[in-house]
């Protein structure tokens, strides 16, 4: 995946262009998650450069949260944290234990100097609650039955299953129902007692 790149400034105010109708990319996470982030770049030779997470603050600028320090190690800065694989073309960028105070907009990029980031990709971050779903109540049924019940004529034993008369039944799956406990038990005890009597 390929991502635009745009240089910004961060604390300080200069012009940030960035193309018409960009939109950033908008990522959903609920209170208590992890956000797990990827930030591709050109690997280039030469000295070291620096790679930074940070949170926009207008257009033009951002408040920086961390920045790395050197090739492969990570560095972590209260829940943020930053790794980065030159060689790979990529850093990673980790936030834990999201809050919604933590929505907002965000760059990652590589840190220049004089204050200025090459953002690689801007994010719109949005943490809401999970939503709740109320408890649907059901009454399962098992599938129709066909039983068969014969007593030899002029017999008063026993019925014997090899017969001609068949019944049918559907009996419901009364154990495991989500509904209040009391109500269930009415209700299997009335449609127990009319299968069998059907």
């Amino acid at each position: 995946m390929a991502w635009g790149v745009h240089t910004c400034c961060f604390h300080l105010c200069c012009c940030c262009s960035w193309p018409q109708g960009a939109v950033p990319e908008e990522l959903h996470k609920h209170p208590g998650q992890t956000l797990l982030l990827q930030c591709q770049y050109s690997p280039k030779r030469g000295p070291y450069q620096p790679k930074s997470w940070c949170q926009q603050t207008s257009p033009s600028r951002c408040t920086l949260l961390v920045t790395s320090s050197k090739p492969r190690t990570a560095v972590q800065k209260s829940h943020y944290t930053i790794w980065d694989k030159p060689n790979a073309g990529f850093f990673n960028i980790t936030m834990i234990q999201l809050t919604q105070n933590d929505s907002g907009f965000y760059w990652c990029g590589i840190y220049a100097s004089e204050n200025i980031i090459t953002v690689l990709r801007n994010i719109s971050l949005v943490v809401s609650p999970a939503p709740t779903t109320s408890p649907m109540w059901t009454l399962p049924w098992l599938p129709t039955s066909t039983v068969l019940i014969t007593s030899p004529e002029g017999t008063s034993g026993h019925p014997s299953i090899n017969g001609s008369e068949t019944r049918k039944s559907r009996v419901p799956a009364c154990l495991g129902s989500g509904g209040p406990r009391f109500l269930v038990l009415v209700l299997c005890g009335l449609l127990l007692a009319k299968g069998l009597m059907s």
